[in-house]
């Protein structure tokens, strides 16, 4: 089972957000309840990056805001 950190990394392939839209929506039905929490929480926190166009080894809470 892959952790956060693993799915991020895996995720920050996707350089936009339709494409992370079309994995999330993928894996949405393949994994587990656990893994899906692991692998929700890290889709959130790249489209944090891509919304704000900068990595982050954790998002700052100001912007949250700024995410649809």
């Amino acid at each position: 089972m892959k952790n956060k950190h693993e799915w991020l990394y895996q995720l920050r392939k996707c350089s936009n957000k339709e494409t992370l839209e079309k994995v999330a929506e993928s894996n949405r039905y393949k994994l587990s309840d656990d893994e899906l929490e692991m692998f929700n929480s890290a889709a959130d926190h790249r489209l944090a990056e891509l919304t704000m166009n900068r990595l982050y080894d954790k998002v700052p809470a100001r912007v949250w805001q700024f995410v649809r």
